[in-house]
């Protein structure tokens, strides 16, 4: 398993939690492929990030690069799932990790 890469923001006098990119990374390929394998073929989002993601689970070293260019099909794709949650995650991600 590859080592885990933690980064941390600045931004004024109060101290930030740290972010674990790499699980979080992990997570948002995750809740991606679970949208993808639910897709009927009706799914435009889907079919476009079945092509772009292929097989990948978020271990790979381009997987941050992948995440940061597909960041507004992306993030589409958990809005019309309603799926808030991760959609924040995907936020925080953008901003602290890519």
């Amino acid at each position: 398993m590859p080592s885990v890469v933690t980064y941390r923001s600045v931004a004024g006098d109060q101290p930030l939690p740290y972010i674990e990119c790499d699980r979080g990374i992990r997570t948002l390929y995750s809740r991606i492929r679970h949208y993808i394998s639910q897709d009927d073929g009706n799914c435009p989002l889907c079919r476009y990030l079945r092509d772009k993601i292929g097989s990948r689970n978020g271990f790979e070293p381009d997987a941050r690069l992948i995440l940061h260019a597909q960041i507004n099909v992306i993030h589409e794709l958990f809005e019309r799932n309603d799926d808030h949650e991760i959609a924040l995650l995907l936020q925080r991600v953008e901003d602290d990790c890519c």
